[in-house]
């Protein structure tokens, strides 16, 4: 059996009308690439030239077109109050940018059910306003994309910065982002969250403390105390904070500063918590890649119920091993030379 020229051709034509019609208008060309304007400084995207104005200014954006999610989620906008610092470094502002990024992508997943691979990338050796602007810009191109999605089309348009913007400056805008990231997240961090986190910082200082033979072994964790709130274990994390800038101090190594806390302690959540241990685990990592030759440990898996007092109880065996490391590293200052 065989079909003249022409039918044939009519039924190329229907296939491919069926098929066009089988597909979301999507496929039709209505949906654009998405792209994330140039930086408006009119600055070029090289480590020479991105600045920490560049950064705050596309910080400021993302701020904006997040805002636009959380109306349409019908969802409260976060307290303008975030975690307060001083001195900030490249790399505390590149893992807060890292952060967001989880978060954005933990945001995508939930709401369109896609999978947003992050990728694994290594950190950069010398970390500077470009790599901290080219991540924040990759939250923004997946936020942009999201809106196209829930069928929000306008877009927002980049301020500038002021040129003297300092990294501190752009650290605590980025804490804003996390925080109101934290309020349009279905699944919210939870103390399980944040013992994991914990006990990954409790495996960093371990082997840190395996750099001094006369190290005592691991104490086991402390009693555990019932009742405990999220914010005992905020203040908790704080004086670890504390800690571990001393033994940055006497180490030779540049940390930031926390400067006195200001939140009303009953509002304060696992979110709350999760996002300090993140900034703890963030310094510990930053301390350990000065070790030669010595991979990071694993993430922890914890399995069982897990509330607050557990999440203390954590901490404060993370404290005292702080405590351990500041007396071995006080004793010697060159360790890690």
């Amino acid at each position: 059996m065989y079909f003249p020229i022409q039918t044939l051709q009519i039924l190329k034509v229907g296939v491919v009308l069926g098929l066009l019609l089988s597909f979301p208008m999507a496929s039709l060309g209505m949906t654009k690439a998405i792209t994330t304007p140039p930086p408006v400084s009119g600055h070029e995207l090289s480590i020479q030239s991105i600045t920490p104005a560049d950064v705050f200014a596309r910080v400021q954006l993302l701020g904006k077109e997040l805002d636009d999610i959380r109306f349409e989620m019908g969802k409260p906008k976060s307290r303008e109050v975030g975690l307060l610092v001083e001195e900030a470094t490249p790399h505390e502002v590149f893992f807060q940018a890292k952060t967001l990024n989880q978060k954005v992508a933990l945001l995508v997943t939930e709401l369109t059910e896609e999978s947003a691979l992050l990728g694994i990338e290594e950190d950069p050796g010398e970390i500077r306003p470009f790599h901290v602007w080219k991540m924040i810009d990759t939250s923004l191109h997946r936020i942009l994309s999201l809106k196209q999605q829930l069928g929000l089309h306008l877009t927002n348009s980049e301020g500038l910065a002021d040129v003297g913007t300092t990294p501190t400056q752009v650290f605590f805008i980025i804490g804003l982002a996390n925080m109101q990231l934290n309020h349009l997240l279905m699944h919210q961090f939870s103390p399980k969250d944040v013992a994991e986190q914990v006990s990954l910082g409790i495996k960093y200082t371990a082997h840190l403390l395996r750099q001094f033979p006369t190290a005592p072994a691991p104490a086991p964790l402390p009693s555990l105390e019932r009742g405990r709130k999220s914010w005992n274990s905020y203040d908790h994390l704080i004086d670890c904070y504390m800690v571990l800038g001393r033994i940055a101090r006497a180490s030779n190594i540049q940390m930031l500063n926390l400067a006195p806390q200001n939140l009303d302690r009953p509002d304060i959540q696992p979110n709350d918590v999760y996002d300090l241990a993140t900034l703890v685990i963030s310094e510990l990592a930053y301390l350990h890649a000065h070790l030669p030759h010595t991979p990071p440990p694993q993430p922890v898996s914890l399995h069982g119920p897990i509330l607050p007092s557990h999440v203390y109880q954590q901490v404060g065996g993370l404290l005292a091993q702080r405590q351990v490391l500041q007396t071995q590293v006080q004793s010697h200052p060159e360790w890690l030379q």
